[in-house]
């Protein structure tokens, strides 16, 4: 599982996607374009960052694994 979480992503990738849950600092475009690619970032109509269900399953499956 892990495998699915962190692939086509470089370090700090999933750092920065937990950034984007809490809300609290926005994130380089560069690592907002791989999360969005992998489906794990979304904008919404008003240009707000929410964390995808897949996005959220990725950082479950990072927090539940060893690393």
């Amino acid at each position: 599982m892990r495998d699915w979480a962190t692939r086509r992503l470089r370090y700090g990738d999933l750092t920065a996607l937990g950034t984007v849950r809490k809300g609290t600092a926005s994130i380089p475009q560069e690592r907002l374009e791989r999360l969005t690619k992998r489906g794990f970032v979304a904008r919404k109509a008003d240009g707000k960052l929410v964390v995808t269900i897949p996005g959220r399953l990725a950082l479950l499956v990072r927090s539940l694994t060893p690393r």
